[in-house]
């Protein structure tokens, strides 16, 4: 049996992008969002081998938070270029409709649409993403990854209330993994994080919290304060946890989990691509400060 564990990637260009690789004690592999191309889709194809150690990875389930090319545009390119070489059983999303991405993304994020739905529909069939509605989970759905771990869908999109903001169609997963519980927001906004709020309150509390849009802009305090997680994961560039462009609310949620008292935290800008075992063992994870000095 496999040591259990979960990978924080990040490609060597510090982009801004969110990637976690979960094995299990069995080896089965999961994705979530999986991230943005940003150079040679090559580095993302050597990491699923080293992980799976396989020349030909197979991906279990991947689950997708929403549609951004910062979270999504690697699965595409994976696919174009390795599809003999890798196998995906299940593909996981609740995504918006074209007419939907069209209107509300227009040239910002809507060019990814046509890849997903080719690399989709070569592993399904032809016309497989329009068939499905572009829609494969829903809340409330919960899926038995392996033994003793399972990812449950806590919130999808709701059209009505994301008329303006793509954030908002944000998937929410809940991994339960060997006795603990990793909550992963995407890019959960304020409207999608106060309807998390509503339906869970107190059941939200995990032990590790993915910050919602890279750690700024995202949900609001009372979400952080109900998850009230040990660790941190920050799929956070250097230039987004500084907030170097000056604005950005990257130092004020920063301030949130240091008050809260989080001492573990995990930044891709600061700490690079991170393997960690699960369950996560703290006393033998150094501690990371996101205070503001």
């Amino acid at each position: 049996m496999n040591k259990a564990c979960i990978y924080q990637i990040t490609n060597s260009l510090m982009d801004l992008m969110m990637s976690y690789v979960i094995k299990t004690k069995n080896g089965k592999i999961v994705v979530i969002d999986g991230g943005y191309l940003g150079e040679d889709i090559t580095f993302f194809m050597n990491y699923l081998k080293e992980i799976s150690e396989s020349d030909h990875p197979v991906i279990d389930a991947w689950f997708f938070t929403h549609m951004h090319e910062d979270h999504m545009t690697s699965f595409a390119a994976l696919i174009n270029k390795f599809g003999n070489e890798i196998t995906v059983k299940n593909v996981y999303f609740n995504f918006p409709s074209r007419d939907f991405m069209s209107r509300v993304e227009k040239g910002n994020s809507y060019f990814v649409y046509d890849p997903f739905e080719k690399a989709y529909d070569s592993i399904f069939g032809e016309g497989s993403l329009k068939a499905a509605n572009t829609k494969t989970c829903f809340e409330g759905d919960k899926f038995q990854l392996d033994e003793d771990c399972t990812m449950e869908v806590l919130l999808v999109m709701e059209e009505s209330e994301t008329a303006n903001n793509i954030n908002d169609t944000s998937s929410v997963f809940l991994l339960t993994a060997y006795g603990q519980r990793i909550i992963f927001l995407g890019d959960c906004y304020i409207n999608a994080g106060k309807r998390l709020l509503d339906k869970y309150g107190s059941r939200l509390k995990s032990d590790v919290c993915q910050m919602a849009h890279h750690g700024q802009s995202g949900v609001n305090l009372d979400v952080y304060q109900a998850i009230a997680p040990k660790m941190c994961l920050w799929p956070t560039p250097t230039w987004v946890y500084d907030n170097r462009n000056g604005n950005l609310r990257t130092l004020e949620v920063r301030t949130w989990m240091h008050d809260m008292g989080v001492e573990y935290n995990l930044i891709a800008g600061i700490h690079g691509t991170v393997k960690c075992d699960l369950p996560f063992d703290f006393e033998k994870i150094e501690k990371y400060s996101v205070e503001v000095k």
